[in-house]
């Protein structure tokens, strides 16, 4: 008898969150180079950390039938590296959005923005995604 691996629910939800993460990842590195908030720049550890969730994620993928345990931890290490990330984007930001929002606010500003809305929001929904994917099968049984 041979057994086929149909992906499972697991498999989706950590490519959606692998992409989140990524896009996540991509507004963090446009929203440093904007006139509004290139002072806060790009930490080193928003970067590290988005980047090690997604090497993370593909891991639990990849080891999630071979080694069950392995990727258990990696689905725990993508979680954690993506909340430090989105906390360590939005919070050197909050002072400068406060500022957007009640003195500075014109266009250029609000555009600025946007993309740490966007930046915050899709690392975010990464976190929930990844929770979700933490209690579904990669692999179909």
């Amino acid at each position: 008898m041979t057994s086929t691996n149909k992906k499972g629910a697991g498999f989706i939800l950590s490519l959606l969150t692998a992409i989140a993460g990524v896009v996540g990842l991509v507004f963090c590195m446009v929203n440093a180079n904007t006139d509004s908030f290139r002072a806060v720049g790009t930490s080193p550890v928003v970067i590290a950390c988005a980047v090690i969730a997604i090497v993370a994620l593909v891991l639990r993928v990849l080891l999630d039938g071979k080694q069950a345990i392995a990727a258990d931890v990696m689905s725990v290490v993508a979680g954690v590296t993506l909340v430090i990330a989105a906390a360590q984007f939005i919070s050197p930001r909050v002072n400068t959005i406060a500022s957007i929002m009640t003195f500075t606010n014109n266009a250029q500003t609000m555009a600025d923005l946007s993309s740490a809305i966007y930046g915050t929001a899709t690392l975010l929904i990464a976190v929930v995604l990844n929770i979700i994917a933490a209690f579904a099968n990669v692999n179909e049984q």
